[in-house]
C-alpha cells in the first residue's frame, strides 16, 4: 500500500462517521420534539380524597390478620383473576391443593390460612430483559436475563355442593398455576 492510499483510507475513515452523523442535521422536527409541557390538572375540591365510608367493603375471613393484610391483597391480585369448580368441600380442597403445589414444584408457598382456606405462592421466573438502546448497540451486547418474582393468592370457598378456586395475581402466573391445579384437581 503506498502512502497516497493509506492517506485516502484516513481522510475516508474520519470522514465517514461524520457525514453519516449529519444525516440528523437535515431532518425536520417533529411535532413530538416541538411539544411543551402543559400546567397540571386542577382536580375539584369535593374530589380531593376517597369517600372514607365503609358501605362497600366486604369484610376477610380469618381475624385482625387478614383485615389489616387486605389492602395489600387487593392492590397485588388487579393484574389477572381466574378460577375453577372442584367438587369437593372446602377443608378437601384446600389440602388438595396444598399437596398439588407441594408436589408440582411450581413455587414456594409463602403463606397459607387454613381458617381462612387461602395460599400465597412465590414464583421465580427468569426472562429476557428489555431490549435497551439502538440497533447496533443490540447487535453487539449480549441479551441480558433478568429475575422475576411473582405473587398468586389462591382461595377456596363454598359453591353449591362443591368448592369454588380462586386465582389472582400475575396474568401469566394465574394462567399457569390455573393449568396445574385443573391437572391434578380434575
Amino acid at each position: 500500500m503506498n502512502s497516497k492510499s493509506a492517506i485516502r483510507f484516513v481522510v475516508l475513515a474520519a470522514v465517514a462517521p461524520l457525514a453519516l452523523g449529519a444525516c440528523s442535521w437535515f431532518k425536520p422536527k417533529s411535532d413530538w420534539d416541538k411539544a411543551v409541557e402543559a400546567r397540571p390538572l386542577e382536580i375539584p375540591p369535593d374530589l380531593e380524597a376517597p369517600p372514607r365510608t365503609n358501605d362497600m367493603v366486604v369484610p376477610e375471613s380469618g381475624g385482625a390478620a387478614a383485615t389489616a393484610d387486605a389492602p395489600r391483597r387487593a392492590a397485588r391480585s388487579a393484574t389477572g383473576i381466574d378460577g375453577l369448580h372442584v367438587a369437593d368441600g372446602v377443608d378437601g380442597t384446600w389440602q388438595r391443593i396444598g399437596l398439588a403445589l407441594e408436589r408440582a414444584n411450581v413455587g414456594q408457598v409463602s403463606a397459607k390460612d387454613e381458617a381462612g382456606h387461602t395460599y400465597e405462592l412465590t414464583m421465580t421466573t427468569t426472562r429476557e430483559a428489555a431490549e435497551q438502546g439502538g440497533w447496533i448497540k443490540r447487535l453487539f451486547t449480549r441479551k441480558k436475563m433478568e429475575t422475576v418474582t411473582q405473587r398468586v393468592n389462591i382461595g377456596v370457598s363454598a359453591d353449591g355442593e362443591g368448592s369454588r378456586v380462586s386465582v389472582s395475581g400475575d396474568a401469566a402466573a394465574v394462567q399457569r398455576v390455573v393449568a396445574l391445579l385443573r391437572e391434578r384437581l380434575g
